[in-house]
């Protein structure tokens, strides 16, 4: 009962407790919700939101902890921040390595006609490094078994 009666030991209270958890954390979103201080509201329900994940369901934090007040929290927003712009960056890459595909079958098309599915396939596993070099190698091939041959070898 301690950390439920300090609010900066709120999040805490979650992992310290082995019996009934759910219960342990209605008590504590209630406690939260009783913090006159908003920004410190915020924090304590993110903290207390990133800790009971590694007890307790995520839909039942979700449930008893309000997540607007968790995504006014300094933490929320930082954590947000960093997986949109990981996200952007994933994003971007895979924009890049797709239209460097494209380009590259196009390419391969007009230069050997027709290509069979599985050569289309290979291609598109290929990382960008590879497309890249693919591309550039492409300059040189005269028939499918250029291409082939420069598949079998990466």
């Amino acid at each position: 009962d301690t950390f439920i009666n300090v609010p900066g030991l709120l999040p805490f209270a979650i992992l310290a407790q082995t019996g009934d958890r759910q219960r342990l954390l209605e008590r504590v979103a209630e406690q939260i919700n009783a913090i006159a201080d908003r920004r410190t509201q915020n924090n304590v329900a993110a903290s207390t939101a990133i800790l009971a994940g590694l007890v307790l369901d995520k839909v039942l934090i979700k449930r008893l902890l309000r997540q607007e007040i968790m995504q006014e929290s300094v933490i929320y927003q930082d954590i947000w921040e960093e997986a949109l712009e990981r996200g952007l960056q994933q994003g971007l890459q895979q924009g890049v390595t797709e239209g460097e595909k494209a380009l590259i079958l196009r390419l391969l098309n007009r230069r050997l006609g027709s290509l069979p599915e599985t050569v289309i396939g290979q291609i598109n596993q290929l990382p960008l490094p590879a497309l890249e070099e693919l591309g550039e190698a492409l300059l040189d091939f005269s028939e499918i078994d250029d291409l082939l041959e420069w598949l079998q070898s990466h």
